[in-house]
């Protein structure tokens, strides 16, 4: 029950949607998680693409629940996705122990958004402008939203590539 009251809280506390960003204003907070994205998505080759995901998903982790979405965390996760992928029982007790740790577990979010851009690396043979629509869209990849979406992912990519992070 507190679970379910806590994620209640967040819900109405959190802004549904991540707010414009500006990268030139970076704080030493978001450097230092940038830093940890970039390292943590080195081993595939993800740091860029996980980085403008937290970027353009959660503003850095300022928005981690779109109640609207059911999408949770730093990377925005898809509930019901997760909740397959961890091969678990679509319940009310999953949903909220998933949530939760999508909110809370950096490494757990990350491990996440890496199986799901390798996942759609491997439908879309490196194409990366559709393995960013598919991350948004899934197999709705030619969508204007998920070209869309894919198009901010590029931009954020080259504006993050400006800065040393």
């Amino acid at each position: 029950m507190k679970l379910k009251v806590f994620l209640l809280i967040l819900m109405f506390i959190s802004n549904i949607f991540a707010a414009d960003f500006d990268i030139k204003k970076l704080t030493q907070d978001e450097i230092e998680t940038l830093k940890e994205i970039k390292r943590e998505g080195q081993e595939h080759g993800l740091s860029y693409s996980l980085m403008a995901i937290a970027i353009k998903e959660s503003s850095l982790g300022k928005y981690l629940v779109n109640v609207d979405t059911k999408d949770y965390g730093l990377y925005q996760a898809h509930l019901k996705t997760v909740i397959d992928r961890e091969n678990v029982k679509d319940n009310s007790w999953n949903r909220n122990k998933f949530a939760m740790k999508l909110i809370s577990d950096f490494k757990f979010a990350t491990k996440n958004a890496i199986d799901e851009l390798v996942y759609w690396q491997k439908i879309h043979k490196n194409d990366w402008s559709k393995v960013w629509s598919s991350y948004n869209g899934g197999w709705k990849y030619n969508s204007k939203a998920a070209r869309d979406y894919s198009q901010e992912i590029a931009s954020i990519i080259r504006e993050l590539k400006k800065i040393d992070v």
